[in-house]
């Protein structure tokens, strides 16, 4: 049997219609396409930029944590086995950053030691320094009395042989007229063979001197210096130790009548009270120290709407919003080897 082809004929005039897409359709497609990656990268793009910005956060706040404990552990040990009136020392700026100081407890091998005025007696027979460059002649480089210990190796030889170093601090105090305050700069050389010292001295003089009997005792005592540089940087000792620090303000608690009450007026750098001055204030009545921190995201936020300087203490900043994401720690630390001291020869 031979199968026969099913042939139909195409009447007159019918065109063969073609089954695909019209341009139009493909336009409508394409287009309703491009909608959709636009949403979707924007949500991208959303995502990502709120990713980036909280991990600038999480940064900040992470680092705020590890200023806050290296701060709070200076400020705790501050006055350890040195003058009261030499435990800490401040230069206070209501336009700037404040620049801390306090005593360098890592000097000192308090294991066999009972006095509590360690520190480099200054000689020379002045009763005072000045600001700016002073080369204070040492009776000693290291401040322990029954066993003489160095803290730190000035000359690279791997041998130990002064407790003040280049970048460090030095608070100056008159032990025996303690009444006139405390003045602190920065070392800038150790000389060994001369048991000498430079020090760039950024505060103003000691107070004018007493009237009383008292003999001038001229103490030089190590310390940790606290600033922020140009670069946004907490400075420790001349060495970086935090990124993005836009401002550090401190304020001292002064127990001025001693009655074991931080009254009103007692406050130190707040705005409320005085501003913080450690010329002529017996800083053996100091009882406690806040310390303030401003951090910022290391990139601007464009969404933010808030993102100004945060004042604190006695600073005023009236910048623009300029974006960045801030955090601001605030501690207040007592002084425990300041106040209440039995005196120990």
């Amino acid at each position: 049997m031979v199968a026969v082809a099913d042939v139909r004929r195409r009447p007159a005039g019918e065109t063969l219609r073609n089954t695909g897409f019209t341009l139009t359709e493909l336009m409508v497609v394409i287009v309703l396409m491009g909608v959709l990656v636009v949403g979707v990268m924007g949500t991208f793009a959303a995502q990502k930029r709120t990713t980036g910005v909280n991990s600038q956060v999480v940064d900040a706040q992470h680092a705020t944590r590890l200023i806050g404990d290296l701060l709070e552990e200076d400020i705790r040990h501050t006055g350890m086995m040195v003058p009261e009136s030499g435990a800490l020392c401040a230069i206070d700026r209501t336009s700037g950053a404040d620049t801390l100081f306090l005593t360098d407890a890592a000097a000192i091998d308090p294991s066999d030691e009972t006095r509590n005025d360690l520190g480099a007696r200054i000689g020379g027979g002045g009763n005072n320094v000045s600001s700016g460059s002073n080369t204070l002649a040492l009776d000693a480089l290291v401040v322990e009395v029954a066993t003489p210990s160095a803290a730190y190796d000035t000359d690279s030889n791997g041998t130990n042989d002064s407790d003040f170093r280049v970048g460090g601090g030095v608070i100056v105090t008159d032990a025996g007229n303690p009444g006139r305050g405390a003045a602190c700069g920065t070392v800038t050389a150790v000389a060994i063979g001369s048991v000498q010292i430079t020090v760039d001295i950024d505060s103003d003089p000691l107070g004018p001197m007493p009237s009383g009997p008292e003999p001038v005792d001229l103490v030089a005592i190590p310390a940790h210096v606290y600033t922020v540089n140009g670069s946004l940087q907490l400075v420790r000792n001349g060495t970086p130790v935090a990124d993005d620090v836009e401002d550090l303000q401190i304020a001292v608690f002064i127990d001025a009548d001693d009655d074991r009450t931080i009254d009103a007026g007692e406050y130190r750098g707040d705005g409320v009270g005085a501003n913080f001055d450690p010329q002529g204030v017996d800083l053996g009545l100091a009882r406690e120290v806040r310390a303030n921190v401003v951090i910022r995201t290391r990139f601007e936020d464009d969404e933010n709407a808030n993102g100004r300087f945060q004042d604190s203490e006695n600073r005023a900043d009236a910048s623009a919003n300029d974006g960045y994401r801030r955090r601001v720690y605030t501690s207040t630390v007592m002084l425990r080897n300041v106040g209440g001291r039995v005196s120990t020869t």
